[in-house]
């Protein structure tokens, strides 16, 4: 099937947003982030090999899946409320829903998260940075 040309896409307009848990929920979008990476996902096997199996080869059942973590970098700002938000998450153990709405009505990753880190990295040379960490925690979704 031919779709003539290229689908990529930049990342410019990618936004990333906490959920504040109320009904209805109100999504507010970090800072300034520059990138955002998800990785880690993976599906469990466990070893069924039997007597009974042939060929000399192993047999595996899938088990459990783990969506893995969204990793972003963004501008440090210290004194913005979004960035402050995820020291607080990280600190109340808090779980949250997130969104990744995609640029140019390309779709939103929907899922619930944990913040495992909030850190920054200041530089004499460099633009401040700020790093930060969600382990998903059950299925995402895209729509």
């Amino acid at each position: 099937m031919s779709y003539g040309g290229s689908r990529a896409f930049a990342g410019q307009g990618t936004q990333l947003q906490l959920g504040d848990g109320g009904s209805p929920e109100v999504f507010t979008t970090i800072a300034e982030v520059t990138s955002v990476k998800r990785g880690g996902s993976k599906m469990d096997l466990v070893d069924v090999t039997n007597f009974d199996s042939t060929g000399a080869y192993r047999e595996k059942l899938a088990t459990l899946l783990d969506a893995g973590d969204l990793s972003f970098d963004a501008n440090y700002i210290p004194q913005d409320v979004t960035q402050q938000s995820l020291q607080t998450q990280f600190d109340g153990r808090t779980l949250s829903d997130w969104k990744l709405v995609l640029p140019g009505g390309r779709g939103t990753f929907s899922f619930k998260a944990y913040s495992t880190s909030a850190d920054f990295d200041l530089s004499v040379d460099k633009a401040s940075k700020f790093a930060g960490k969600l382990s998903i925690t059950g299925q995402p979704t895209f729509a």
